[in-house]
Order: C-alpha cells, then sequence, then structure tokens
C-alpha cells in the first residue's frame, strides 16, 4: 500500500527526501519509531506455526531498536516517549507522540517515522472509495482488535489527513510491514521468516466516536511534495517477511537501513550519504539476503543530493556475536548433527541460517528464508558450509565500491525443468571489468568455468555480459556468485580450478586470493523444480 502512496512505503528509504530536502540551516531531525511483536489480542509466537495472521512477530522490536540506536548516533531528537516497543505502540500512543513532535517541530525541521510490525487491508464501507480492489492498507498497532477491527489501526486515508496537516515539515514514512498477496516463491513458513500480514478485515460501518477522518483519499488528492516514502517491495500486494542476522529475527529493510546511517552507504567516504548512496547500498544488500523474494522500491528514485550527514558519535564497538552458524533441526538430526552436536556451528528454534527437517527417505534443507535447497541422505556439514559461506559472501562485498547489479530474464519464481533462463551482468564501474563468475549448486559444490569460460583469462567485459542456460538436475538452490575486479584475478582463478566439482572453499580463501586487485562481490539465486 502507499499512503496513498506512502503506507508500504518501508523502511529502506526512509530518509530519501527528508534529509535531503532544503531547509534553514539549523533544521533539526525529529523522529517517532514503532515496533511490535506482542499485540494484545494476538497468539504467541510458536517457530512450528505458520506466521502471519493472529500470531506476534518476532523481529519488530529488534527493528526498532536498532534503528533508534542509529538515529541517536546521528543526533536524531528520539526520547524513550518516542520510541514505541510492544504493547506500549497504541494507535492512542502513536497519535500522543504524533501531536507532541509535530507541536515542538520547526517550519523545515525533518520527522522520520518508522513503524515494523503488522499491515493488512480492510473492505471500504466509506468515503472516499478510492482503492481499484476496493481494499484500504492499514498499519495494525498492538492494540489491534479482531473482535471489532476499526480498532487499534491506521488506514492509509487517515494517514494521507495526518501529512496533510504538516505541510511545513519534511516527512519520511518507513513501514517495515506488509499486507496481503504472496512471495515470488511458496516457501516453507516454518523454515522462513514470519509474515508481517495481518489479513483482510470486514470492519463495521460506524466509525469509532473521534476517529480520525480519512480526508480526501488518493484520488483527485494532491501529491504531497514534503513527504518521502519507499516501498518494501515492486508492488504492494507482496508480503514482507522476517529473516535474521547473526541469529537474531528482524526485518531485512530495518536492518540495513540502521547499518547505512551508521556509515555502511557512505561509498566514498566524505562524510554523507546521498540518495544515490542509500538506493545502492540498501536494495542491493535487501534483495541479496532476502534470495530474490524482497526488492525495495524507492521514491522519489536515487539522487546525488546529500540525505544525511554522519555527524553524530562515533558508534560503539558491536556486540561480540555468538560464535558458530545459526542452524535448526525439527526431527531425528541428520549425519553430521547427532546427539546435538553441531561442529562450527550452533542449534537455535529461531534465527537459523539453514535448517534440516527429517522427511522420508532423507532430511530436506532450507535457506533461512524458507526455500528448499534439497534433500540429503548423508552428511549435514557441506550444507552448513554451503550456508556459511553464502553469509560471508554477503559481508565480503566493498563498500567503498558499487555494488553488483544483476538483472535476471525471469521471475524469482521456481523455474522448471527445460526452462531457459537467464541473467545480465553489467559491470559495477567502469574500472572494475573483469569478471568471475561461478556457481554454487544445491549440494554445495562449485562449478567454475561459466565465465571466464573454458578456464582461460579472457578480455575485460567493459560492456557486461549476457548469458542463457538451461534448467537441468539437480534442482532445487543454486546460487551464482559474480566478481568483478579492476585486474584479471590470476590467484583466484587458480583457486577456483583447484576446487571445481568439489565442496566450496572458505570465503576468507576467495578474498586472500583476489586480494591483489580490487574487487566487488555478489550473486544471485536460481531457484529451480522437477
Amino acid at each position: 500500500m502507499v499512503i496513498k502512496r506512502i503506507l508500504t512505503v518501508v523502511l529502506a528509504g526512509f530518509v530519501l527526501v527528508a534529509l535531503g530536502a532544503a531547509g534553514p540551516a539549523a533544521a533539526r531531525d525529529w523522529a517517532i519509531v514503532v515496533g511490535i511483536d506482542d499485540y494484545i489480542h494476538f497468539e504467541p509466537f510458536d517457530p512450528d506455526r505458520p506466521g502471519g495472521g493472529h500470531f506476534d512477530l518476532q523481529g519488530a522490536s529488534n527493528d526498532a531498536k536498532v534503528i533508534a540506536a542509529a538515529l541517536r548516533k546521528v543526533g536524531v531528537d528520539l526520547p524513550d516517549s518516542r520510541l514505541l516497543l510492544d504493547r506500549a505502540a497504541t494507535v492512542s500512543a502513536f497519535e500522543t507522540a504524533w501531536r507532541d513532535v509535530t507541536a515542538q517541530a520547526a517550519p523545515g525541521d525533518r520527522l522520520f517515522v518508522t513503524f515494523a510490525g503488522h499491515g493488512g487491508q480492510e473492505r471500504e464501507v466509506s468515503e472516499p472509495f478510492d482503492e481499484k480492489d476496493g481494499l484500504d492498507e492499514t498499519l495494525m498497532f498492538a492494540d489491534f482488535d479482531p473482535v471489532n477491527p476499526r480498532i487499534g489501526r491506521l488506514t492509509d486515508d487517515q494517514l494521507y489527513t495526518m501529512l496533510q496537516s504538516v505541510p511545513h515539515l519534511q516527512v519520511v514514512w518507513v513501514m517495515d510491514s506488509c499486507h496481503s498477496g504472496g512471495l515470488e516463491r511458496n516457501v516453507n513458513a516454518r523454515a522462513g521468516g514470519l509474515t508481517r500480514s495481518g489479513g483482510i478485515w470486514d470492519i463495521p460501518i460506524e466509525p469509532l466516536p473521534n476517529e480520525l477522518s480519512g480526508g480526501q483519499g488518493e484520488n483527485g488528492a494532491p501529491d504531497l511534495p514534503h513527504v518521502t516514502q519507499i516501498l518494501a517491495t515492486a508492488t504492494d500486494d507482496r508480503l514482507v517477511q522476517e529473516t535474521a542476522f547473526d541469529g537474531v529475527p528482524h526485518g531485512a529493510l530495518s536492518w540495513f537501513f540502521a547499518k547505512a546511517i551508521e556509515g555502511e552507504a557512505d561509498m566514498n567516504g566524505d562524510g554523507v550519504i546521498t540518495r544515490l548512496e542509500m538506493a545502492a547500498y540498501v536494495g542491493d544488500r535487501v534483495f541479496t539476503h532476502m534470495d530474490q523474494n524482497q526488492q525495495p522500491r524507492f521514491l522519489p528514485r536515487g539522487d546525488p543530493s546529500v540525505m544525511l550527514s554522519l555527524q553524530g558519535e562515533v558508534p560503539p564497538p558491536p556486540a561480540p556475536v555468538p560464535p558458530g552458524l545459526p542452524v535448526r533441526v525439527v526431527g531425528a538430526p541428520p549425519p553430521g548433527l547427532e546427539g546435538g552436536a553441531c561442529p562450527g556451528c550452533r542449534l537455535v528454534d529461531v534465527g537459523h541460517a539453514v535448517m534440516f527437517e527429517h522427511v522420508a527417505g532423507g532430511w530436506a534443507v532450507y535457506n533461512g528464508q524458507g526455500d528448499q535447497v534439497t534433500v540429503i541422505t548423508g552428511d549435514a556439514r557441506p550444507q552448513i558450509e554451503r550456508a556459511r559461506f553464502l553469509l560471508d559472501l554477503n559481508d565480503a562485498k566493498q563498500p567503498t565500491l558499487p555494488p553488483v547489479t544483476l538483472r535476471p530474464h525471469q521471475s524469482a519464481a521456481r523455474q522448471p525443468l527445460g526452462a531457459t533462463v537467464g541473467f545480465d551482468f553489467p559491470p559495477p564501474a567502469p574500472d572494475l571489468s573483469f569478471l568471475t563468475l561461478f556457481n554454487v549448486a544445491s549440494d554445495g559444490t562449485v562449478q567454475y568455468g561459466l565465465y571466464p569460460p573454458g578456464f582461460r583469462e579472457d578480455a575485460p567485459a567493459d560492456s557486461g555480459l549476457s548469458l542463457r542456460f538451461s534448467v537441468s538436475p539437480p534442482t532445487g538452490e543454486d546460487q551464482l556468485v559474480v566478481i568483478w575486479c579492476r585486474r584479471p584475478p590470476l590467484n583466484l582463478h587458480a583457486l577456483l580450478r583447484a576446487v571445481n566439482g568439489l565442496s566450496v572453499p572458505p570465503m576468507a580463501e576467495l578474498q586472500a586470493a583476489s586480494a591483489d586487485t580490487a574487487c566487488q562481490f555478489g550473486r544471485i539465486g536460481l531457484f529451480t523444480e522437477g
């Protein structure tokens, strides 16, 4: 949804217009941050029960905390009274925070509002009847009441009215939530993140006492030039999944936005983050981490204007991450994990990077988003090393170099045997023109020789490369690894030739082998079935 272009605006671009907008030199930055896992009328989270609907979440409160910490580090005014978590995040509390901050803020000030929690839809029962599908989008606060679904929610029409009331402020809404719709691929909900969809509701026709008016709605209403929005996905009918970082549940947009404003999006190290830098950083990280099941959309599109100055306090060192890759086992453990053993990993109930589920004939293997990777009958450790490699590959991306752009010819849905699939590989920068391309198969082995072809060194791929493949067994999840370098990475090619057809090596070995030149790393999944 978009609050009439706003409500699905999700985290990623949250400061795009606000931080880049012109204003008086003394303009202040303010924020309201909301994160709700614990809903008063919803059932508790259960890792063995699919999420969505009437169940609590796991990562929304974490989102609010990391965003709040990042905003405070760069000097945004955010007292605890405007950090609304769990059952304290009622509609009344949000409206009070809104009145408080808008009364204090001066013309030209910037206001950031972030929401992480369930989003829903409701059938329109009163004017304005402005939705083509007859459904208004809603944000569901902690006091949302399924018995009377007019209680505890704000609709996109109501939010539009609120935003119309503050044309003197630059406002950015960050909504890490979703509504109805589905995902590009069918995923195992138990093996993936919860979805932040609260369902579709038939609401009572009679409004509540003192209920906020819905105003004009979208049709015929003027645009809101003082508001920035970023969509969680390319369309508002896609679900937003929760995921995990370091074994802790989060929303991907929230996590990477917080990292971006802590400085990771400052690609040229000049102390400011532009819209282009934010869009490139967050868009690439979310798309990769969520295995193409989520792609944020920035409105307005990125441009070189400055959106954030990194003049805040120096962030403290990060908290130590528990050692080992987070692994989940459902049912009898596979070979290699018997008796609770987990070499190089740690067993968890939530927040896994890879999951093994005992099924007839073996163990189904799932990634952290709930996609089935393969089915194994033997040792689980190659799959653990595969999952570790892919996460380490994400972390190997160089923040000072432009991200790798990958353009699939097909959707992110699973492709059947025999289908022709293709990808475009444009160079991320003119001086990053030497391409290395290999595949990490679903069994964890390396397939080298996709590019350069025939294991030879090749001329620069200045204008990029377009490749097509035919889907053949084994099916499951393949990950194409893309590396663009300034010079031919000869040591890297030698390493890949040595491990071709074997288990994937530690990511540290690839980084060491490519250390003699500047390289940027990327990857894209190909999900197949047959």
